[in-house]
């Protein structure tokens, strides 16, 4: 091992805990934020220059968005981190054709999710509550989406592989040339061409056209010493069947996530025409449907940078906790948890004091929409304080090697205690029951997770 790269590590050991966790969370929290932009920019662009019926739409068409997403993670994970094992073995030739062979299966769910899509988009879009409204809108905006789906797989699976080949950096600008692009291409289709919600759609597969062009022009340049080669593209079963094996496991909450957007939108829309009278155009769906969509949207803006710190501490807690130099471990551990909780307890002050200003700009004019936005969102973000526990606990059982443990507090929050809740909460209060469910999960993901970060922590000696 180089000199350079045992004085790094080495200092994992010794350096000081909080400009480690920001030297290693910054990178993470920007790739966090850009990957948020794509959905922020088109529902604040939509709001402006559509409206809420717009935002209905595109949020009606997240859980598929998140299937699309999923097929990437797969082949992008499993692949990479087979790549990286024969990297590291110094088998060149495998590596060639792992990554080959992962660009090809990109191509290749790309074209299965644009076959899935285009078959069963109707019916699924009416599973997740589309009304005779929001359909056509949801259906225009999607059929663009799934034409540029080979970009969506393209783009977020092959940055993976720069990364692993040393280029964190260049990776991290590829994400950021096509945020950029997102916000401009919006603003110029839908406030100066004015094509609405088509406009959104163009927008977002032209600047995934621009990153994905970018990531493979890396791939096929002389500079790089792993390249896109036509003969490596030959998919070879025994690496296939390896990249999926190594790839499920950590994409199954990515569709779990999938399935509960979509029980949430469909809760959205059947108790939202119980509880809701709107006065305007809407229905009481898909004013719900509008609602959360904008939520989601001011949640991603705090919740993510928050994953972005809150990842950085991962490799300083795994090299530590393999030195035994558990002391150490248990600084880092402290530090997230006081940094991530005060800025969350702040992040939930604020909100609850002043949702109404930050919905505003995703329905301007729309005073109705304001004000079931801001009334969803203060019973939403309700236990927003309690998310740091949650997710600490998460990362430090990934950053130990405890894979599984760290899967379940994730499927804890997302899955095993939200979707009960979904289901069973609105039976008796309806639609706030429907935005109940998430705090109540949050809330009882921290405390099983710092249950057993304590439990796990007291035995570190």
């Amino acid at each position: 091992m180089s000199e350079f790269y045992s004085e790094r590590l080495n200092s994992f050991g010794t350096a000081s805990i909080p400009k480690l966790v920001l030297q290693f969370s910054v990178p993470a929290i920007i790739s966090m934020c850009v990957n948020a932009l794509y959905n922020i920019v088109d529902r604040f662009f939509v709001g402006q220059g559509v409206g809420s019926l717009g935002i209905a739409g595109i949020t009606l068409c997240f859980p598929i968005g998140l299937f699309i997403m999923a097929m990437s993670m797969i082949v992008g994970v499993g692949g990479n981190t087979l790549f990286a094992i024969r990297l590291g073995q110094k088998k060149y030739i495998q590596a060639s054709i792992i990554l080959n062979n992962s660009f090809s299966l990109l191509i290749l769910m790309a074209i299965f999710s644009f076959a899935f899509g285009e078959i069963f988009m109707t019916p699924l879009l009416r599973l997740f509550g589309a009304s005779d409204q929001t359909l056509p809108v949801a259906e225009s905006y999607m059929r663009i989406i799934l034409c540029g789906a080979v970009f969506q797989t393209i783009a977020p699976g092959m940055n993976h592989f720069i990364r692993s080949m040393g280029h964190p950096k260049t990776a991290m600008f590829r994400e950021i040339a096509g945020a950029v692009s997102n916000i401009v291409l919006d603003w110029l289709f839908i406030m100066k061409f004015h094509w609405g919600i088509e406009g959104a759609a163009w927008a977002t597969v032209c600047s995934q056209l621009v990153a994905s062009g970018l990531i493979t022009q890396f791939f096929i340049k002389k500079g790089t010493p792993i390249r896109i080669r036509w003969r490596h593209m030959k998919l070879r079963l025994p690496y296939v069947r390896k990249i999926y094996i190594l790839g499920l496991p950590p994409s199954v909450m990515q569709i779990c996530n999938s399935l509960m957007n979509a029980i949430l939108a469909w809760s959205l829309t059947s108790y939202g025409n119980i509880s809701l009278r709107p006065t305007g155009s809407l229905s009481g769906g898909d004013m719900a449907i509008s609602a959360f969509g904008i939520i989601n949207s001011v949640v991603s803006i705090i919740v993510l940078p928050l994953l972005g710190f809150v990842h950085g501490t991962q490799p300083i807690i795994g090299y530590n906790y393999g030195a035994r130099l558990n002391d150490r471990v248990k600084g880092t551990v402290k530090f997230a948890l006081i940094y991530a909780a005060s800025f969350m307890a702040i992040a939930w002050a604020v909100l609850m004091w002043k949702a109404e200003t930050f919905v505003a700009p995703f329905a301007p004019g729309d005073l109705e929409m304001q004000q079931v936005a801001a009334w969803a969102m203060r019973i939403f973000t309700a236990a927003f304080f309690m998310i740091p526990f949650g997710m600490v606990a998460g990362s430090f059982f990934q950053g130990t090697g405890k894979a599984l443990r760290s899967m379940f507090l994730n499927a804890c929050r997302q899955v095993i205690l939200l979707i009960p809740f979904l289901l069973v909460l609105p039976h008796f209060f309806e639609l706030e029951g429907v935005f109940m469910a998430q705090p109540i999960a949050d809330t009882g993901a921290a405390i099983i997770g710092m249950g057993m970060l304590l439990h796990e922590l007291k035995k570190l000696k």
